[in-house]
């Protein structure tokens, strides 16, 4: 992960430069394009206090929403698709920087997610926060003899879903941040909740890349101190 902010800063336009137009970078960051552009190109460098300021602006929440709104599919107002968000590597950078402005504090030791579509996004956030990833999985892997796991009802289709994690994978200690790339039911958190607190580590906090409706919020009240999602979309038909 880069640490120096002007080269972070950079980076963070050069990304967005492929979602926005100049005008709306010059929009966002009050600097005008000429100036923009020789950022983009690396022909000069802000300083650090400039380029931390541009990283506030840059990595804001509306900022993150644009970039969603932008690239989310809902096909008949029933399926949402986030591929485009969860498998694109620049924008898996801009959100872990958006995770470890809303996390970081929190210190977190581990990154806790589900296979499979969740991975991507943990995998950003547990490099960025210098945590490791502990990855639930539907079946155990070969010669795991010691596990936690737990049994949640999934609702699309209707199933039980089992989950595991091999007992090493947590220790009592470790502060956990649980991450998902969709939120819906909040069945499936409650089950990695579930699992942290098995292996007798604590929970400081949830991350959502995006939610649908509001189920999830009553789902998960009382459970995590903290949770932050990036997008909230009104409830499509399932």
């Amino acid at each position: 992960m880069i640490h120096d902010p002007r080269i972070q800063v950079i980076e963070v336009l050069r990304i967005l430069r492929k979602v926005f137009k100049y005008k709306e970078l010059e929009d966002l960051t009050g600097l005008t394009t000429p100036t923009l552009w020789r950022y983009i190109n690396m022909k000069v460098l802000p300083t650090r206090e400039r380029a931390r300021e541009l990283l506030d602006k840059l990595v804001s929440g509306e900022v993150i929403k644009e970039l969603i709104s932008r690239n989310i599919l809902i096909v008949d107002n029933s399926m949402v698709n986030i591929a485009s968000l969860i498998y694109d590597v620049n924008l898996l950078k801009i959100f872990s920087l958006e995770i470890y402005r809303e996390f970081s504090k929190l210190d977190p030791t581990a990154v806790m997610t589900v296979e499979v579509d969740g991975i991507p996004l943990a995998v950003v956030a547990s490099d960025v926060l210098g945590a490791k990833l502990v990855v639930a999985k539907r079946r155990l892997d070969v010669g795991v003899f010691k596990y936690y796991e737990v049994s949640y009802v999934s609702m699309d289709p209707p199933s039980i879903t089992n989950l595991y994690i091999p007992s090493q994978a947590l220790e009592p200690d470790d502060r956990v941040l649980i991450v998902d790339d969709l939120l819906r039911s909040g069945r499936t958190s409650q089950a990695l909740i579930k699992l942290v607190r098995k292996a007798g580590a604590s929970i400081v906090g949830l991350y959502a890349l995006v939610a649908i409706g509001s189920k999830w919020r009553d789902a998960l009240r009382g459970e995590v101190g903290k949770i932050y999602v990036s997008y909230v979309l009104n409830e499509v038909n399932a």
